[in-house]
Formats: structure tokens, sequence, C-alpha cells
């Protein structure tokens, strides 16, 4: 008798714990492995790339022709937000140098752009506008260092796209780290329709658009997290 009683008074004298409330809110676990939906509010910071092919010259002495294109390189600067789960808006502004054999006319170009559509953790699509024109423009200038012939100018330009992106999981702040966010990259096809002076030719016809980008998103959450669990505290304080 003596035995039993030894054994058994641990569980005698240890304290009964009280079942957990439903009111009680478990603390928030994040797998690194599971895909989290888009933040409602986040921005984006890339490299952008522009090409449209435009007109040609051709040497009147020598009969060569010289192809000419528009690549303007830009830094991208955009605010996404998310409404109803999976809709974004997304405006941004990109800004930079032309990379093509237009350089000497048209040095670089101021680009606004909206785009609206689907954005889930991995995929997204959208349909967008923009336009650009390039602030400094030389019509016909020659340059001898890539061939010479005069380049043409194209201004006042409208075009609208289709874009499919891929964002990649978010990866969080770690010691020494510069910051979280998450990877996109980004590819848009579409039409786009200006004015192209070319020596005596002035056209105004649709042409191919293709671009591509890579950018960064800048933040977790974590901000937002916290807010959100201020808030919850200071209402349940309030209670």
């Amino acid at each position: 008798m003596g035995l039993l009683v030894a054994l058994g008074w641990p569980l005698l004298a240890s304290p009964v714990h009280a079942a957990p409330s439903k009111t009680d809110e478990a603390p928030e676990f994040y797998d690194p492995r599971v895909r989290e939906r888009p933040r409602t509010h986040r921005f984006r910071m890339g490299l952008q790339l522009d090409y449209v092919r435009l007109s040609a010259a051709v040497n009147q002495q020598t009969g060569d022709s010289q192809r000419f294109h528009w690549v303007p390189l830009q830094l991208d600067f955009a605010y996404q937000a998310q409404f109803l789960r999976y809709f974004m808006v997304r405006p941004s502004f990109a800004i930079g140098p032309n990379i093509g054999n237009t350089f000497v006319s048209m040095p670089f170009v101021v680009h606004p752009q909206l785009h609206a559509g689907y954005q889930g953790a991995l995929f997204g699509a959208a349909v967008g506008y923009g336009y650009f024109t390039p602030p400094l423009k030389f019509k016909d200038y020659v340059s001898t260092i890539r061939g010479g012939e005069g380049r043409p100018v194209f201004e006042h330009a409208h075009h609208l796209n289709v874009e499919a992106n891929l964002t990649t999981r978010v990866h969080r702040r770690r010691r020494g780290a510069p910051g979280a966010g998450a990877l996109s990259f980004m590819v848009r096809l579409g039409a786009v329709r200006g004015t192209l002076r070319h020596f005596e030719v002035k056209s105004e016809r649709w042409r191919f658009m293709f671009t591509t980008s890579i950018g960064w998103y800048f933040g977790d959450g974590t901000r937002l997290r916290e807010r959100r669990a201020e808030r919850r505290a200071a209402r349940a304080e309030h209670r």
C-alpha cells in the first residue's frame, strides 16, 4: 500500500492545467517552405529593358542600310496595392538611358506606367498602359561611332501590353542581411504607337514592343503583422 501511494503521489501533487480557452490566440508560425499570399501593400524597385524596332537608313553612295533600335535600360520604381485577395494595381515610374544605336538622337527616357490584374503567391498576369517620350531629341543626328547615318527620333509613344510575372518566396531578414523581400521577374508583350521622324519620313503606325524586368519587393510583412497584433491587444484591453 505504501508503495502505491509513493508512486501515485507525483500525479496527485502535480498542478492541474486548465484547458486553453477558445479565445486565446495561438502564436503565429511561419513556415519558410510555404508560399504566402501577396501583401496588400509593397514597394518594388527593378531594372526594366524595353525594345522597339525603328526605321532604317540607306547610304546613297555605298547602298548599305542601317537598322535603328530603341532600347532603353531603366530604373523602375513601382508601388503595388492588393485588393479582393488576388487583384492588384501597380503604378510605376521608370527612367534611364537608351543603350540602342539611337543613343545620340535619344539619350534617355521618362516612362510612367500602370498595370492591373491577377497576382498570386507565385504567378501573376496583368494588362498595362504606358507612355514615354525622350526629353532630349536630336533628329537625323549623324554618329561616326555607330555608323555614319542620321538617327530617327521616336516620341509621344503610347503602348498597351500583357504581362506575366513570377515572384519567389519571401526571403526573411537575417543577421547581417540588408533586408527582407522577394525577387520578381516580368515579361511583357505589347504594341506601341508613337511619332517616328526620320529625315523626310513621319510615321505613326503600331509597332511591336518587348519588355523584360527583374526587381525586388521590399519587406516581408513583419511590421504589418506587428501593427495588427497591437490593434488586437488594444481592443482586448478596452473590453
